[in-house]
């Protein structure tokens, strides 16, 4: 199973909350968050989790976001299940103009599946400094998407502890079940 963390922001709070998703998967390989503009949409393979992170605010989803879902070819966002997020200010979410109600509708709209409810992260009103158990609950939320999508895929050769390519497993684990 592939895991992809991508955000759009070049907000401190937003790239920390990132790597924090992506360290839920640093166990397994080197792996880091990337920015939506780096990342070709044609390298996302399934069966896998894209974790897509933006900051709160503003009426539209950004020029990179919306052209990593728009270039993204269709048949990869029918095979990934997706966990989307943002970041704010306000504990309370605005009903109008959420961000992660954005990306949940962009997301649906094209055909995609999420694998987890939209979470939002909250950051200091005037210093954008991001908690450490708000890191610490990113990085929670990440595993659980996780396991949600193991438990939804069904793929025998991810187990805990090990999130990679079904290649690299020995092909006598991929026949044997293991108790959990």
């Amino acid at each position: 199973m592939w895991i992809y963390v991508v955000y759009s922001s070049h907000v401190d709070s937003t790239v920390s909350i990132a790597r924090s998703i992506a360290s839920a998967v640093t166990w397994s390989n080197a792996y880091e968050a990337r920015h939506a503009a780096e990342v070709d949409p044609r390298e996302i393979h399934g069966p896998g989790v894209v974790f897509l992170g933006y900051p709160s605010g503003g009426s539209e989803l950004d020029k990179a976001v919306r052209g990593f879902l728009d270039h993204m070819p269709e048949r990869t966002i029918y095979s990934v299940l997706w966990a989307v997020y943002d970041t704010r200010t306000q504990p309370q979410p605005l009903v109008a103009g959420s961000t992660v109600r954005r990306l949940r509708r962009a997301i649906e709209h094209r055909g995609g599946k999420l694998v987890v409810p939209p979470e939002s992260f909250y950051v200091g009103p005037n210093d954008g400094h991001v908690s450490g158990d708000e890191v610490d609950r990113a990085r929670v939320w990440g595993s659980s998407a996780i396991a949600v999508a193991v438990k939804a895929y069904r793929d025998t050769a991810v187990r805990s502890g090990f999130v990679s390519p079904c290649p690299n497993r020995p092909r006598w684990e991929t026949l044997h079940s293991f108790p959990s």
